[in-house]
């Protein structure tokens, strides 16, 4: 909290908790910090796992660089005609970009940014609709890093209870996807971002950034200082042949190799092993490393079949897009590292024996997880390290107090809080990067997400309140959420319009330039019967709906594998 960076905090961490362990010798300390992090480097999942960020990177980069990116843009630009397709656009392209949090707001956002100006629609929005689709998107998967380094934290949390997958009955892998229903907040901000865009019921300053880009045309407000766009990192896009093929051909090679990698591991050929004890047994870190480096090796391969880029320039892209992933193999590895910390000190033992002896109702584990995951996230900025804090923390605690029945719900929940924080901190990398992409001033994306970002939080804290009362079962809890959030941003926006004196659903500018509204009159404060209107069975938003509701099918039946 009082330093604001990351790595320095984290660092700081595992370093104090080698200080303890070496009876506060500081040289002694120092010492057995750097074995830490060879220990963990050395982990064969860990290893598996550091190359699978790299490969990642340089097949995003290659899906750039090779003019992807740009021929996607060129073939809907046509397509998207006001800030409300623009918006559902970012959120469509941001589901197919499902495989990382920083690829997706790289890609989605240098993709539709031009777009979303063009249309109006307010950069505060564009960086919203960044931030709160990546990381919602990647947790899930079903093929992304975000679920290799989720497995690796749950495999911290059964060495810190002392238990394994024989005696739990259920892998790592296998109590992740039982966890995916009760990842109530990441599947809330996802729907509020769509939502919102297909209605374009706006609250909070959110409604007034929007009001201002659509009446005025200025996408930023005039005090704001943009991010700087760091798009030199990643490269330039190719002129030279820019292709589709390009774009999704190395998508569809991660998503089939990996998955194909996962149920081949598991076990998946052999006689009378199914689908889901197949993927339950396998695995999942080297599955994911040969999906990446087939995205990698596509990526490579379309770059020179159509000539975007020479071999020399090919190469160079491979080295660029390991660089695009340091600072997050530097976060992931100090995240593993304070994970062995806190087991070397005993930490999970301690908090457990304190609150087993303290009374809590069981039931209400998840509640106090998920309100801790939030508080650690937002203060450190990082839903990763959080991850590390807590999970060796919850999974012992959880197992004695209650069993092993609620373990997927706090795993779930845990999740969810990490990402809140992540989400709603001004010090969180994707947060910043969304700001980036964007081209928003950061303190604006931050101000404007959050009563979002609470919201969807509101929603959770109080299915987590029933389910303390005795409401447990994921099929009731979840479509609870999706209500509760639905009513929660229909009266909101109701609500803070009104109080505004400004549309309920947000016009498009051209519906503002009409003679319908008076813009002098909204800007003054005084109420406006006029609202949008638009229609929803145009491409955009019927596109993006059916790929959103296919996705979450396809979600759900990657979540009954772990049954």
């Amino acid at each position: 909290m009082t330093t604001r960076q990351v790595l320095v905090s984290l660092f700081a961490g595992v370093w104090v908790g080698a200080l303890i362990v070496a009876d506060w010798n500081p040289i002694a300390a120092t010492a057995l910090t750097m074995d830490w992090l060879v220990e963990v480097v050395r982990s064969p999942f860990d290893a598996k796992f550091i190359l699978l960020i790299l490969f990642m990177g340089a097949g995003a980069a290659f899906i750039y660089r090779s003019g992807g990116v740009l021929a996607l843009q060129r073939w809907i630009g046509d397509r998207v005609n006001n800030a409300r397709e623009s918006q559902i656009l970012a959120w469509l392209i941001g589901v197919f970009i499902f495989f990382d949090s920083y690829t997706s707001t790289v890609v989605t956002g240098n993709a539709t940014r031009e777009l979303a100006q063009e249309n109006h629609s307010s950069r505060e929005m564009h960086a919203y609709v960044l931030d709160s689709t990546t990381s919602p998107v990647t947790t899930f998967g079903p093929v992304s890093n975000w679920i290799g380094f989720q497995v690796s934290m749950i495999v911290a949390g059964f060495e810190a209870a002392e238990f394994t997958a024989a005696q739990l009955d259920v892998t790592a892998f296998g109590l992740f996807l039982q966890s995916i229903p009760w990842n109530i907040y990441c599947f809330m901000a996802f729907f509020m971002v769509g939502f919102i865009a297909l209605t374009q019921r706006f609250f909070g300053p959110m409604l007034d950034a929007e009001w201002r880009a659509r009446s005025t045309g200025k996408t930023i407000d005039e005090d704001a200082t943009p991010l700087s766009d760091v798009s030199a990192d990643v490269g330039e896009p190719s002129e030279k042949n820019p292709s589709l093929v390009n774009f999704f051909v190395p998508i569809l090679a991660l998503l089939v190799v990996g998955l194909v990698s996962m149920w081949w591991l598991g076990g998946g050929y052999r006689p009378g092993v199914g689908v889901a004890t197949a993927f339950q047994e396998t695995d999942v870190a080297l599955g994911l490393l040969y999906g990446a480096f087939a995205f990698m090796v596509t990526g490579f391969a379309g770059a020179l079949v159509y000539r975007t880029m020479d071999l020399e320039e090919a190469s160079d892209t491979i080295i660029d897009g390991f660089k695009t992933m340091n600072i997050a193999i530097a976060i992931i590895v100090l995240a593993w590292a304070i994970g062995l910390a806190a087991e070397r000190v005993g930490t999970a033992q301690f908090i457990v024996d304190t609150m087993v002896g303290s009374g809590v109702p069981g039931s209400f584990l998840p509640l106090i997880i998920f309100i801790a995951a939030m508080f650690v996230a937002f203060t450190t900025g990082t839903s990763w390290g959080t991850m590390a804090i807590l999970t060796p923390l919850a999974i012992p605690l959880g197992y004695r107090l209650v069993g092993p029945s609620i373990l997927p719900v706090l795993v779930g929940v845990l999740f969810s809080g990490a990402i809140w924080g992540d989400h709603s901190s001004p010090i969180s990398d994707t947060t910043v990067m969304s700001s980036i992409f964007a081209g928003s001033d950061h303190i604006d994306h931050v101000t404007t997400q959050i009563p979002f970002a609470g919201t969807a939080a509101g929603v959770t804290i109080v299915v987590l309140v029933l389910f303390g009362l005795g409401l447990q079962s994921a099929y009731i809890a979840l479509p609870l959420a999706f209500v509760l959030t639905l009513v929660a941003v229909l009266a909101l926006n109701k609500f803070d319009a009104n109080r505004k004196g400004l549309p309920e659903v947000m016009p498009t500018a051209e519906q503002i330039e009409s003679d319908a509204f008076d813009v002098e009159r909204v800007n003054n404060g005084e109420a406006d019967a006029n609202e949008g209107s638009y229609d929803f069975l145009s491409l955009v938003p019927v596109v993006a709906v059916v790929v959103v509701v296919a996705y979450l099918a396809l979600v759900f039946a990657f979540a009954t594998l772990g049954g």
